[in-house]
């Protein structure tokens, strides 16, 4: 595995893992920093499963590190996770008409995560046997 994907990988891991956590552990924080209701157990649970999904996604890219045969696999989950999150976002808006700063904001990130996976996903067609 080369420098660039354990880079990436590692920022994948960090951000994702922190954020699964705070999610899980902190739902309330969570809702706070999206504008989520919090009306009843049903509410927690949902952001509790959606972030776990998440640290799910940070663990896979931390242990991609190491085990540098899931590095593919890794990417290919996180660019159709973030493209399907980017897909109802732009649903939302044509639904909605709404796109204020922050739903820009998580769209660019999105955008980042699947271009940056969709790009080293197209390095591994040139790579030999060997890894290099």
């Amino acid at each position: 595995m080369n420098k660039i994907d354990k880079i990436i990988l590692g920022i994948l891991a960090f951000e994702h893992l922190g954020f699964g956590l705070y999610g899980l552990f902190s739902p309330e924080g969570i809702a706070e920093l999206t504008g989520y209701g919090l009306k009843n157990e049903f509410a927690l649970s949902e952001i509790r499963a959606y972030y776990t999904l998440i640290f799910a996604l940070g663990f896979i890219a931390f242990l991609s590190i190491f085990v540098h045969r899931l590095a593919k696999q890794t990417y290919i989950l996180f660019s159709f996770m973030f493209s399907s999150i980017l897909i109802g976002r732009i649903i939302n808006y044509l639904i909605t008409g709404e796109l204020v700063n922050t739903i820009i904001l998580a769209m660019v990130a999105e955008a980042i995560v699947i271009l940056l996976s969709l790009w080293r996903l197209g390095s591994f067609k040139y790579q030999t046997k060997d890894g290099s």
